[in-house]
């Protein structure tokens, strides 16, 4: 007997006791309380509780029509085809005034023969790690790294830097480089106080911007992470000043969060700055602090514990440079020039002569000198091209490139190019 035959027979005897709602259950094999409920209905309706109520009316129509598919289909095959369904379908409503549902939209993309990024590639069998609790309260770890890719979808890598708090797993600074470095990494810092504040904690890998990996050969992973907290460095001495407690990680699980926000990065920020046209370091870096509000609105998790842990810096511009500056000693000879990565500079100073000074190299206000409690300018004393053997950073480079050689007299100066 049918579904709706058995409801027909027993519920009418439910009703007028002649069966109890479990025995009508039974009967009918169904719960007592869908029985219950069917009862008040029938007392309200009657037998038309029976009929289905979609008999013999028109089916609504598709929501998208025919055309609006195809659109679909050709937006992602035009821009968006390396981007999983569920960025696509952020990207539909974002920039292309179509909100639609990821069942409907991988419908109509798996209808049209589009297949998504993520089963195209081979399954990898991921290793289990025992996930770690993340943080209650912002602000209480932080944790930094650096992705290598080809974010601007040209062939060529560069780096991109980050902080994502543990708390709400949301970026709070980001920095593209030509490489990881310690430049990318002092601009996330810049971003972390400026807009959040002095977090309690930083977690970090054993990078060479971070610790110094020499005579570290031949030790346990163990020993070298001991070796590692009672150096100083350039980082170590940012983090001392603020007072924030450093954490190493001995591999990159340990940082899972991190890496996983990188994951979700790689998938869909490529496609997004190629898209806005967006193909230059220069132009991502001024786009980063609106990404990082996008990210947020789709992402991020609100904390467990509504405190925060980020104290102010309470840091006057000077200071801020000063402290997140790539820091060097130096000295000049008579005539106020000094050596830095075999070339020759010039200290811009009354005295400039046999004066010790620390050279400050920053990516907001370029290479500069500080001394007595204040900054002088630096210029070129010789040209700069690329030579065999030399030892100055493409970063460093780049840098000298943007503040010093538009400004010097000879224009002609450039890496790469002898003149």
């Amino acid at each position: 007997m049918e579904l709706q035959a058995r409801k027909r027979k027993w519920i009418p005897l439910a009703c007028i006791g002649k069966c109890s709602i479990s025995q009508a259950a039974k009967k009918i094999g169904i719960t007592p309380y869908s029985v219950s409920r069917l009862k008040a209905r029938y007392r309200a309706s009657g037998n038309s509780i029976f009929v289905n109520g979609h008999k013999g009316k028109f089916y609504q129509q598709k929501k998208f029509s025919d055309e609006k598919r195809i659109e679909i289909c050709d937006l992602y095959k035009k821009h968006w085809s390396t981007t999983n369904f569920s960025a696509f379908k952020d990207r539909l409503e974002q920039f292309h005034n179509t909100k639609i549902g990821i069942t409907t939209l991988t419908e109509i993309l798996n209808d049209n023969g589009i297949v998504s990024p993520k089963s195209r590639g081979p399954k990898k069998e991921k290793k289990k790690h025992l996930p770690r609790k993340e943080r209650p309260c912002t602000g209480e770890l932080v944790q930094l790294d650096a992705s290598e890719h080809d974010w601007f979808m040209t062939g060529q890598n560069v780096t991109l830097h980050g902080a994502v708090d543990d708390a709400t797993h949301e970026p709070i600074g980001l920095y593209f480089c030509l490489n990881e470095c310690r430049l990318g990494y002092s601009e996330v810092m810049r971003q972390i106080l400026t807009t959040q504040g002095k977090p309690e904690a930083v977690y970090i890998d054993r990078h060479a911007a971070f610790v110094k990996n020499e005579r570290k050969e031949g030790k346990t992973q163990e020993e070298r992470l001991a070796y590692s907290k009672e150096e100083q460095t350039h980082w170590t001495e940012i983090c001392n000043e603020l007072e924030i407690d450093i954490i190493l990680a001995l591999s990159p699980q340990a940082k899972g969060r991190v890496e996983r926000f990188w994951g979700t990065l790689q998938n869909r920020l490529p496609p997004l700055l190629r898209f806005l046209g967006i193909d230059t370091i220069e132009k991502a870096n001024a786009f980063m602090p609106e990404y990082i509000k996008m990210y947020k609105e789709r992402f991020a998790v609100p904390p467990q514990d509504e405190k925060t842990h980020f104290k102010p810096a309470d840091l006057t511009d000077d200071e801020m440079e000063k402290m997140i500056a790539v820091k060097f000693k130096k000295r000049t000879r008579w005539n106020g020039e000094f050596v830095f990565h075999g070339f020759l500079f010039h200290l811009e100073a009354a005295w400039a002569a046999y004066r010790d000074f620390t050279l400050c190299l920053s990516e907001k206000t370029g290479i500069r000198a500080y001394m007595d409690g204040k900054f002088y300018p630096i210029t070129l004393a010789e040209p700069l091209t690329d030579c065999v053997g030399d030892p100055m950073p493409q970063v460093e480079k780049d840098l000298i490139a943007r503040y010093l050689l538009k400004s010097t007299r000879e224009q002609s100066y450039s890496f790469g190019v002898a003149v």
